[in-house]
Parts: C-alpha cells; sequence; structure tokens
C-alpha cells in the first residue's frame, strides 16, 4: 500500500531494459501552465519500496507530502526488482542505483509542467551516496541534498558497524577481535581479490555481490571531487546508525574536495535516523516510538533550502 497524499499519481519510467514504477506528486494548488522545480527522492538501505518504510515510518512517502505542499514536483519509485520495477536487485550496484536516479531525472525533465534546470536529487542514508554518484554524473541535477549519510568509505563503515554491533554482545576481548578479523578477511575477499579459503560457502554467497562490492569499494571523498552542485548535508543529532560526527566530516571533505559553491550543513536536535523525534535514537527504541511522522524541523529546513537553491535557474 502506497503512503496516500491529495495530489499523488502512479508513474512509471523506462530505465535500461526495465520499468521502475513510482509516484509523482504535484503540488496542491500549483497553476496548470506553471514549470516548477522538481526533487528526486532516493530511500535508504532496507527500504526497497518507494515510500522508504523503515521502523514504521514511510520517510520518503512523508517527505515528498511536505516538498509538493512547499511547491516541489516529487517524485519517488520502488528499487529496482522490488515493488511495480523490474530489473533484478541481486545484480545490481551503487552504480546501477545511480544510473536509476538519472532515469528519474530525466523522466522529470522531459515533463510540461517541470522546469529541467531546477531538478534536485535527495538521498538518505545509503542513498545519499547514490546521489552524490548520480550527480557526479549528471550535470543535468542542479542540486544535491544528503540525509545520514556516512563520510567513511564504504569498507570502513561495515567494520565500524561490525565493531558496533559486537560491543553489543558478551563476548570476551578475544572472540571480539577474532570476528573483527573475520570480517576483514570477508572485505578483502570481496575487493581486493584475497583467497576465500576457510570463509564458509553461506558467508560467501551474502557477502560476494556486485552490491556488497560496490558499497565497500564506495569513497565519498572521490565522488565529490566530481560534483559542483550545490550541497545540503542533514543530520539528526540522536541518529545512532550513523553518528552525527559523521556530518560535519562529509562536509569538511566537501568543502575540501569538491567544485561546489555551497556546501550548507543542516543539524536537526531531538530527532533520530528515521528523521522523527526520539528520546535516545537507539535502533531499540524504534518499535516504541509514539511519534511517527518526520519532524517538521527537517522538512523545513530541506525545502527552504531547496527554495533558496532552486530560485536561481542556471
Amino acid at each position: 500500500m502506497v503512503f496516500a497524499t491529495p495530489t499523488a499519481e502512479p508513474v512509471s519510467m523506462q530505465s535500461n531494459g526495465f520499468t521502475l514504477g513510482g509516484t509523482l506528486t504535484r503540488p496542491p494548488n500549483a497553476a496548470a501552465t506553471a514549470k516548477l522545480p522538481a526533487v528526486v527522492l532516493l530511500a535508504g538501505a532496507g527500504a526497497d519500496e518507494r515510500d522508504g518504510y523503515v521502523g514504521g515510518v514511510p520517510i520518503m512517502g512523508q517527505l515528498a507530502g511536505a516538498l509538493a505542499d512547499a511547491g516541489f514536483i516529487v517524485v519517488r519509485y520502488d528499487r529496482r526488482g522490488a515493488g511495480q520495477s523490474g530489473g533484478r536487485s541481486e545484480s545490481a550496484t551503487l552504480g546501477d542505483y545511480a544510473e536509476d536516479a538519472r532515469v528519474a531525472v530525466k523522466f522529470l525533465a522531459n515533463r510540461k509542467d517541470v522546469d529541467a534546470r531546477r531538478i534536485a536529487v535527495l538521498g538518505h542514508s545509503e542513498a545519499a551516496w547514490v546521489a552524490m554518484l548520480a550527480a557526479s554524473r549528471d550535470n543535468g541535477i542542479a542540486a544535491v541534498v544528503s540525509i545520514a549519510a556516512p563520510s567513511q568509505t564504504g569498507s570502513e563503515l561495515v567494520l565500524d558497524q561490525q565493531v558496533t554491533a559486537l560491543g553489543r554482545l558478551n563476548l570476551t576481548p578475544a572472540e571480539r577481535e577474532e570476528k573483527i578479523a573475520f570480517q576483514r578477511r570477508i572485505q578483502a575477499a570481496v575487493v581486493g581479490g584475497s583467497s576465500w579459503e576457510g570463509i564458509p560457502a553461506d558467508v560467501r554467497r551474502q557477502a560476494d555481490t556486485p552490491w556488497f562490492a560496490s558499497l565497500l569499494a564506495y569513497d565519498p571523498a572521490q565522488v565529490l571531487e566530481k560534483i559542483r552542485q550545490p550541497l545540503l548535508f542533514v543530520h539528526g543529532q540522536l541518529d545512532k546508525q550513523i553518528s552525527v560526527e559523521n556530518v560535519e566530516r562529509l562536509s569538511e571533505t566537501a568543502r575540501k574536495a569538491s567544485k561546489s559553491k555551497t556546501i550548507d550543513v543542516v543539524s536537526v536536535r531531538g530527532v533520530n535516523h528515521l528523521l522523527v523525534p526520539a528520546v535516545t535514537g537507539d535502533v531499540s527504541e524504534y518499535g516504541t516510538l509514539t511519534d511517527r511522522n518526520v519532524s517538521r524541523d527537517v522538512t523545513m529546513a530541506i525545502s527552504d533550502w531547496l527554495t533558496r537553491t532552486l530560485t536561481v535557474r542556471r
């Protein structure tokens, strides 16, 4: 069931040999002849369908409604191989997902009610990396909004997540180091061509995939070097999945590496990785959250920035 807004309509976009199924949301009071700015929304890992449900929160669905109310045409879509989208997810890489985002940008640019010079891409979590990658390849993208993005390389991120997960278990220091060393062996085999000897077959089947290899190899600094578009980095201060320290490191990297003349940062108090109000921000808290609405502080920060940034046509 798709998150419903009054001005939403189903759309389909032709990608490389398959169709992406999505939803387009128009501003409620837009003039029929107006050419409007537009935004492509990209949901993060684990949220394969267009509304970006995580922890019971339709993150992309709610962002679409808020941005449409602010005057933008918004499109979101099911990731390839999920929902109403074709294609095969098992063979897809981050680069493939970036190409799908470019398909959505082209779809919007060809619409009579969209100003093709004012199309932004917005990605959450891992999909923020996809948004950056798409922008690095496509000068037709006018601006990039990165929400809760990691600042490390993919290999560093996965290893850090492993260390954090192990910290919650009742393990001896020796057991913890053994598991971390095992994770390093897996990653070396995936990206470096090291031997898989001694690694169980079921572990290899899970790890030895195009997507995981592309994730491990991703380096935001290298991607940012190719970005010229304005950048907005947004992060919840209570984010425990990707800690808020990442936003300062990432924005600093952007200032050093990218060619962008506009780099802004918004750190939102009292908000977790799902962009909703929280107490601790820990993943274990998700099931007990009473407010499952994306914070207005988040949506206002994004819509205000996009309005300012896309007002001046390139």
